[in-house]
């Protein structure tokens, strides 16, 4: 019996498997596969283009010979990088790939890309920002740093300073406090043009850059709630929603704004096609992921470097620790999520 040997051309699979092929394939890999012919590179650059997911970024803020570790919880793989410009210094703000960093109590402050290594410095604010955040990568056009102070506690004066890039002076201006006592722990959303501080759930401070005013709204919640560890604040399809873990199950409260005046009205879950990745710096939520990365919550709590994952059975969110990488748990991390480049091979 003979046998007709045939030759298979692999550039001409069905693009459906050859995305479910890049799927399956580590990043580096996925970047080489893009090098054998046209229709893998097609394949390999729109996986990679749409699945962006954020990386998980610890390092040590007490050790100065400990690696910056990043966890991808998509491939579930860990890479250690040593990044000596982040020694001592912690994150304000992450977005777009880029770091808003400082020393604590300094006045100065700088735009770090860890995947780069490019540090962008800016000028010295008179006061230090005690929370800061920025509206779009400090490359981009238009990019804003919008910082907060409390310069007097007895007179309940806060400070508001922002700097657009490229310009040499903060901006800032004065006004009285507002609600209750200041907290530094602010968590702070650029949304619609504004800056939305989250220090207390019923008073919630609304800075307008354009306008440079500040308005307090008063927000209705449920008064059994507190801010304490394992609470998150993040923006979901034009919502702000605040996540509240810590008792018997989630707790999801979306933020209604109308001329009514405002309230926290709690919902069962969130989009099922939405994963939230919180850390006590900023949270995220991406709705574009692959099926095995959707209706999940990944959540670390600072300054522990553990990600507790939930994930949706249909009906409550349940508890996933296999996705946790392990570190040790006595020295205080930095913990923040941040996107990767598009072109990740030549960091990874």
């Amino acid at each position: 019996m003979s046998f007709i040997r045939v030759r298979k051309d692999w550039s001409n699979l069905l693009p459906e498997l050859l995305r479910l092929v890049m799927f399956r394939l580590l990043v580096k890999d996925t970047i080489r596969a893009s090098t054998v012919c046209k229709a893998w590179y097609e394949s390999s650059v729109s996986f990679l283009m749409n699945n962006r997911r954020p990386w998980f970024m610890k390092y040590s803020l007490t050790s100065h010979r400990g690696p910056c570790e990043w966890y991808d919880p998509m491939q579930r793989m860990t890479y250690l990088t040593y990044i000596p410009e982040i020694i001592g210094m912690s994150v304000y703000h992450a977005k777009d790939g880029w770091l808003l960093m400082h020393k604590d109590g300094s006045s100065e402050s700088f735009f770090f890309n860890p995947f780069t290594r490019k540090l962008i410095n800016l000028p010295s604010c008179e006061h230090y920002n005690e929370s800061a955040a920025f509206t779009c990568a400090p490359t981009s056009e238009g990019c804003l740093v919008f910082g907060m102070t409390k310069i007097d506690r007895d007179n309940n004066v806060v400070e508001i300073n922002t700097l657009k890039i490229g310009e040499t002076k903060w901006e800032t201006t004065h006004f009285k406090s507002f609600g209750g006592p200041f907290t530094s722990k602010i968590n702070i959303i650029f949304l619609e043009g504004l800056f939305h501080c989250f220090g207390w759930l019923d008073w919630i401070p609304v800075f307008d850059p354009s306008k440079r005013t500040l308005v307090n709204h008063m927000a209705e919640y449920d008064r059994s709630l507190e801010l304490s560890a394992g609470t998150y604040f993040v923006e979901i399809k034009g919502d702000i929603f605040f996540v509240k873990t810590g008792g018997e199950k989630l707790r999801f409260f979306r933020l209604n704004r109308n001329n009514k005046g405002w309230s926290w009205e709690e919902k069962d879950k969130i989009d099922e096609a939405s994963t939230i990745f919180g850390a006590s710096c900023g949270s995220v939520c991406r709705s574009d992921l692959p099926t095995s990365l959707r209706n999940k919550l990944l959540l670390s709590n600072a300054p522990h470097p553990m990600i507790k994952t939930y994930f949706s059975d249909g009906e409550k969110y349940l508890t996933n620790d296999s996705d946790i990488p392990f570190w040790d748990r006595h020295p205080k991390y930095q913990c923040v999520w941040i996107e990767p480049p598009k072109q990740r091979i030549d960091f990874i």
